[in-house]
């Protein structure tokens, strides 16, 4: 038999096996629990931590992008934070959903299609209304790299909820070569996590003038972490034309 033939049948095979819930359930604890020991070798230190625990059981939205999602989860935990997610659901939306009730965060369900789309606004909106917080990265899940999304800023009109922008660097890091430049910390690291100031949108605010000045200062954030540890800057990536 054809060696690409093989390679696709055995590819086909995985797909199918992950789709199975009981083994998405054992890849997520596996995951998670990789990543808490990790978080627990590294030194971590926190700057505007009181942006994020000031809306602990009130609407917010807090956002990071894709490339910068490895160790928010445990963050969450240890600041006693709890929130909903936006999951798709394909077979990868519903692994990265299982994984992230490992950290105790609830699902909002929606796809890239109009309808999806349309549903998960209207489930955040309802989430939000009930004073719950939304964590999601406005870039994902393929990006361009960071580049804001629509969801996050409707969210925040809609609702009047602020956006909290959120990042971390580390001194141990390997970059994955891929559309987010994804972080991976590495065991022993120093860490930095930062949460901004609040960013409200009001109601009658143009969203693409919001969503500019968002940019702006999720990239700097970035940027600026990185500095600290004198990785080269990550630029982003060249914006979707409409």
């Amino acid at each position: 038999m054809d060696v690409k033939v093989m390679h696709n049948l055995w590819k086909k095979a995985w797909r199918s096996i992950f789709t199975v819930p009981l083994v998405q359930w054992l890849v997520a604890a596996l995951v998670s629990g990789m990543i808490w020991c990790v978080f627990l070798s590294c030194r971590a230190s926190y700057r505007g931590e009181g942006n994020l625990k000031k809306f602990k059981g009130k609407a917010a939205i807090a956002t990071f992008w894709h490339g910068r999602s490895m160790m928010l989860s445990p963050v969450a935990v240890r600041m006693g934070l709890k929130g909903y997610g936006i999951f798709s659901r394909h077979r990868d939306g519903q692994l990265m959903a299982k994984f992230q009730r490992m950290f105790g965060m609830k699902g909002i369900y929606g796809s890239t299609g109009r309808k999806g789309a349309v549903s998960a606004l209207m489930q955040g909106a309802r989430v939000l209304k009930q004073g719950n917080m939304i964590i999601l990265s406005p870039d994902g899940p393929k990006g361009p790299r960071m580049r804001v999304h629509d969801g996050a800023l409707y969210f925040a009109k809609m609702s009047g909820a602020p956006i909290i922008p959120v990042c971390f660097s580390c001194s141990g890091a390997w970059f994955q070569n891929n559309w987010d430049r994804y972080l991976i910390v590495l065991p022993f690291s120093r860490m930095v996590f930062v949460a901004g100031e609040p960013f409200y949108i009001g109601k009658k605010d143009d969203i693409d003038v919001a969503r500019e000045k968002l940019e702006q200062i999720m990239i700097k954030q970035l940027q600026d972490l990185d500095a600290e540890f004198g990785y080269p800057k990550i630029e982003p990536a060249e914006a979707k034309k409409k």
